[in-house]
């Protein structure tokens, strides 16, 4: 059975507080009112994962506020000059989290993601060969229903 959009926007709460995927000034903003700028298929997405690993995931903690939803006041997206293309990233459009999961290696978490993608009713993508766990929910045609991807 896919949760309702309500559902899963109720039950993620249970396990995380929006000031630790929005940044500081975006909540200070928003403030409760910041969970509608996430993706629903990205909530949903972390809370299979949050809920089938029964383990503590860690977004944004201290500094380091990056690592859910971005905004272009942030340096980091600040700091993103490319010669030959602008900066978009799944992050700055609320699809995107960077986490780690309490007790285990981000390759372990990958690992479990790609066994269980029966458990994710829709496509999403890992980045690959790095020490956190990326997962967005953007969508291509070409990729498989788990896509790894390189950085």
């Amino acid at each position: 059975m896919i949760l309702t959009e309500r559902e899963v926007r109720t039950d993620i709460k249970k396990y995380f507080n929006i000031n630790e995927l929005v940044g500081g000034r975006t909540y200070r903003a928003h403030g409760e009112r910041a969970w509608r700028f996430l993706d629903y298929r990205l909530l949903y997405s972390l809370l299979i994962v949050r809920e089938g690993l029964g383990q503590p995931i860690t977004v944004n903690h201290g500094r380091a506020e990056q690592r859910g939803l971005r905004t272009i006041a942030q340096q980091m997206v600040k700091n993103k000059v490319y010669a030959d293309k602008l900066y978009v990233s799944a992050h700055l459009f609320g699809k995107a989290v960077d986490f780690d999961v309490a007790g285990m290696t981000s390759q372990n978490v990958r690992d479990w993601i790609v066994v269980n993608e029966d458990k994710f009713p829709f496509k999403i993508r890992l980045e690959d060969k790095v020490s956190w766990v990326h997962l967005d929910c953007i969508w291509e045609e070409k990729n498989t229903k788990v896509y790894l991807f390189q950085p």
